[in-house]
């Protein structure tokens, strides 16, 4: 159990699938990994892009920061921003890594204690 606000990281999840949505190789699949590591859960979300990715993981998800200046998809570029933010506003860690094609967003939030979650 981690204790979260319900909205915020439901705006987390739905700004991060609806980014690979946008911008993932057409027919190609997407992973979201689950696990537990001591005090925390990782979640991890994987897909292939179908831009070129010639930009900093850590610009990405400034306010109004798009990939691609020429993408001509919809999109503010706040949803990154955005979910970065409420995962840190939650006390969690936000990370983006680039491999080649491959586009990752990790978070992890700290799991509350079995003693926590009794009283």
């Amino acid at each position: 159990m981690c204790n979260l606000d319900g909205k915020r990281t439901y705006r987390i999840f739905d700004n991060l699938i609806s980014n690979i949505l946008k911008y993932s190789l057409p027919s190609s699949r997407v992973y979201i990994d689950v696990s537990l590591n001591m005090n925390k859960v990782l979640i991890v979300f994987k897909n292939i892009s179908a831009y070129e990715m010639n930009f900093n993981p850590n610009d990405i998800a400034e306010r109004f920061v798009r990939g691609d200046k020429s993408r001509n998809t919809d999109g503010s570029g706040l949803g990154l921003s955005i979910a970065k933010s409420f995962t840190e506003l939650q006390g969690g860690d936000f990370n983006i890594y680039i491999d080649g094609d491959l586009f990752k967003v990790a978070i992890s939030f700290e799991v509350i204690s079995e003693y926590e979650q009794e009283g």
